[in-house]
Protein backbone atom coordinates (compact mmCIF):
# COMPACT_ATOMS: atom_id res chain seq x y z
CA UNK A 1 0.00 0.00 0.00
CA UNK A 2 1.52 3.57 -1.15
CA UNK A 3 1.21 6.28 1.20
CA UNK A 4 1.85 10.15 0.25
CA UNK A 5 -0.36 11.89 -1.89
CA UNK A 6 -1.06 10.08 -4.62
CA UNK A 7 -4.52 8.76 -4.70
CA UNK A 8 -4.51 4.79 -5.12
CA UNK A 9 -3.99 4.58 -8.80
CA UNK A 10 -1.24 6.51 -8.66
CA UNK A 11 -2.82 9.07 -11.71
CA UNK A 12 -4.20 12.33 -9.33
CA UNK A 13 -2.43 13.83 -6.68
CA UNK A 14 -4.71 14.50 -2.92
CA UNK A 15 -6.25 17.81 -2.83
CA UNK A 16 -4.80 19.68 -0.15
CA UNK A 17 -6.82 22.35 1.60
CA UNK A 18 -6.40 25.87 0.65
CA UNK A 19 -6.37 28.63 3.26
CA UNK A 20 -6.88 32.44 2.00
CA UNK A 21 -5.04 34.89 4.03
CA UNK A 22 -6.30 38.34 4.59
CA UNK A 23 -3.88 40.57 2.99
CA UNK A 24 -3.75 42.09 6.55
CA UNK A 25 -2.63 38.31 7.77
CA UNK A 26 1.09 40.55 6.95
CA UNK A 27 0.32 42.80 10.49
CA UNK A 28 0.66 39.56 12.34
CA UNK A 29 3.63 37.78 10.46
CA UNK A 30 5.70 41.48 11.59
CA UNK A 31 4.28 41.32 14.91
CA UNK A 32 5.90 37.53 15.33
CA UNK A 33 8.60 39.13 13.86
CA UNK A 34 9.12 41.90 16.46
CA UNK A 35 8.14 38.78 19.35
CA UNK A 36 11.72 37.15 17.95
CA UNK A 37 13.26 40.74 18.04
CA UNK A 38 11.90 40.88 21.83
CA UNK A 39 13.76 38.03 22.17
CA UNK A 40 16.72 39.15 20.55
CA UNK A 41 16.92 42.18 22.73
CA UNK A 42 16.81 40.48 25.88
CA UNK A 43 19.43 37.53 24.61
CA UNK A 44 21.79 40.94 24.26
CA UNK A 45 20.89 42.29 27.37
CA UNK A 46 22.04 38.65 29.25
CA UNK A 47 24.74 38.35 27.23
CA UNK A 48 26.23 41.92 28.20
CA UNK A 49 25.35 41.07 31.95
CA UNK A 50 27.05 37.95 31.82
CA UNK A 51 30.40 39.74 30.59
CA UNK A 52 30.03 42.88 32.67
CA UNK A 53 28.63 40.94 36.23
CA UNK A 54 31.61 37.49 35.32
CA UNK A 55 28.61 34.95 35.14
CA UNK A 56 29.96 32.40 32.72
CA UNK A 57 28.87 29.26 30.85
CA UNK A 58 26.92 26.88 31.34
CA UNK A 59 25.68 28.64 34.74
CA UNK A 60 22.03 29.69 34.00
CA UNK A 61 22.01 32.44 36.78
CA UNK A 62 24.56 33.81 39.28
CA UNK A 63 25.36 31.74 42.48
CA UNK A 64 25.46 33.67 45.41
CA UNK A 65 28.88 34.43 46.18
CA UNK A 66 28.70 36.75 43.20
CA UNK A 67 28.74 40.13 44.92
CA UNK A 68 26.61 40.99 41.96
CA UNK A 69 24.23 38.37 41.76
CA UNK A 70 21.22 40.30 42.24
CA UNK A 71 21.68 42.28 39.50
CA UNK A 72 22.24 39.70 37.24
CA UNK A 73 20.27 37.29 38.09
CA UNK A 74 17.24 40.14 37.45
CA UNK A 75 18.36 40.49 34.13
CA UNK A 76 18.41 36.83 33.79
CA UNK A 77 14.96 36.14 35.01
CA UNK A 78 13.44 39.12 32.26
CA UNK A 79 14.47 36.96 30.28
CA UNK A 80 13.58 33.77 31.59
CA UNK A 81 10.29 34.61 32.09
CA UNK A 82 9.43 35.98 29.05
CA UNK A 83 10.22 32.72 26.88
CA UNK A 84 8.00 31.05 29.50
CA UNK A 85 5.05 32.88 27.82
CA UNK A 86 6.78 33.80 24.43
CA UNK A 87 5.63 30.23 22.67
CA UNK A 88 1.95 30.74 23.85
CA UNK A 89 1.48 34.08 22.79
CA UNK A 90 3.05 33.33 19.39
CA UNK A 91 0.48 29.94 18.96
CA UNK A 92 -2.16 32.86 20.12
CA UNK A 93 -1.03 35.37 16.99
CA UNK A 94 -1.02 32.92 14.47
CA UNK A 95 -4.31 31.36 15.18
CA UNK A 96 -6.63 34.39 16.38
CA UNK A 97 -4.72 36.02 13.17
CA UNK A 98 -6.44 33.83 10.48
CA UNK A 99 -9.55 35.30 12.42
CA UNK A 100 -9.03 39.23 13.09
CA UNK A 101 -5.87 39.75 11.63
CA UNK A 102 -5.64 43.67 12.61
CA UNK A 103 -6.71 43.53 16.63
CA UNK A 104 -4.52 39.90 16.82
CA UNK A 105 -1.39 42.27 15.53
CA UNK A 106 -2.54 45.47 17.77
CA UNK A 107 -2.81 43.19 20.79
CA UNK A 108 0.26 41.26 20.07
CA UNK A 109 2.29 44.48 19.64
CA UNK A 110 1.16 45.79 22.87
CA UNK A 111 2.38 42.69 24.32
CA UNK A 112 6.13 42.43 22.58
CA UNK A 113 6.45 46.84 23.72
CA UNK A 114 5.50 46.16 26.96
CA UNK A 115 7.76 43.39 27.53
CA UNK A 116 10.93 45.22 26.76
CA UNK A 117 9.38 47.51 28.79
CA UNK A 118 9.39 44.65 31.25
CA UNK A 119 12.89 43.41 30.92
CA UNK A 120 14.62 46.74 30.74
CA UNK A 121 12.34 47.36 33.77
CA UNK A 122 13.68 44.83 35.65
CA UNK A 123 17.24 45.12 34.52
CA UNK A 124 17.79 47.83 35.70
CA UNK A 125 15.38 48.64 38.92
CA UNK A 126 14.98 44.75 40.08
CA UNK A 127 11.72 43.07 40.74
CA UNK A 128 9.70 46.38 41.42
CA UNK A 129 10.96 47.81 37.67
CA UNK A 130 9.34 45.03 36.14
CA UNK A 131 5.58 45.82 37.13
CA UNK A 132 4.70 48.49 34.91
CA UNK A 133 5.80 46.15 32.28
CA UNK A 134 3.67 42.92 34.11
CA UNK A 135 0.69 44.74 34.08
CA UNK A 136 0.58 46.51 30.69
CA UNK A 137 1.42 43.76 29.00
CA UNK A 138 -1.82 42.10 30.31
CA UNK A 139 -3.42 44.51 28.15
CA UNK A 140 -1.70 42.29 25.15
CA UNK A 141 -1.75 39.17 26.22
CA UNK A 142 -5.97 38.62 27.98
CA UNK A 143 -7.47 40.10 24.38
CA UNK A 144 -5.34 37.53 22.69
CA UNK A 145 -6.43 34.64 25.41
CA UNK A 146 -10.30 35.77 24.93
CA UNK A 147 -10.02 35.74 21.07
CA UNK A 148 -9.02 32.37 21.06
CA UNK A 149 -12.20 31.66 23.11
CA UNK A 150 -14.36 33.89 21.22
CA UNK A 151 -12.92 32.23 17.79
CA UNK A 152 -13.62 28.96 19.12
CA UNK A 153 -16.88 29.55 20.10
CA UNK A 154 -17.79 30.85 16.99
CA UNK A 155 -16.71 27.87 15.06
CA UNK A 156 -18.70 25.48 17.03
CA UNK A 157 -21.75 27.62 16.12
CA UNK A 158 -22.30 28.62 19.25
CA UNK A 159 -22.56 32.59 18.46
CA UNK A 160 -25.19 31.83 15.45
Amino acid sequence: MHSGCLAPDRTASCAMPIIELDSNYGYVLLTLGASWLLNGILIFQVSRARKLYGVYYPSLYADVSNKNAHKFNCVQRAHQNTLESLSAVQVLLVINGLFQPIATSVFGMIWVLTRVLYGFGYATKGPKGRLLGVYLSLLGVFPLIGQVFYNAVSLLGFLN
